[in-house]
């Protein structure tokens, strides 16, 4: 079955890495990389402890609330060749808030006088 693709995803191997999901973690947190993933997913800090320490890995639910919470930036990282899908929903993530902060910085430079 080697090289076969899954159905719709359009991938040859499904499976997430979990050690590029902690280096992108890490990468938004350099600093306190723990409490900070458990307060943007709600997931005790002892469990994302153990994540980190390589005691577990996260379950199903676990790998839903990260998603949720850092989108498909997260799900590029973590999957080694991601399907055509994901890496437009990242390019359009990735526009739209360049634009707000496109918009936040002409709002200064508005109330600038500039």
């Amino acid at each position: 079955m080697t090289g076969q693709k899954f159905g719709k995803i359009g991938v040859s191997s499904p499976q997430a890495c979990p050690e590029k999901a902690l280096d992108f973690l890490r990468g938004l947190y350099p600093s306190k990389t723990v409490e900070n993933v458990a307060y943007d997913t709600g997931i005790p800090s002892d469990t994302v402890r153990k994540w980190f320490e390589g005691i577990s890995k996260p379950s199903w639910a676990g790998l839903s609330r990260l998603i949720f919470a850092y989108g498909p930036a997260f799900l590029i990282a973590v999957y080694p060749k991601a399907p055509a899908w994901l890496d437009e929903a990242h390019r359009r993530e990735r526009h739209d808030a360049l634009r707000a902060e496109q918009r936040r910085i002409q709002e200064q430079l508005d109330a600038l006088g500039v």
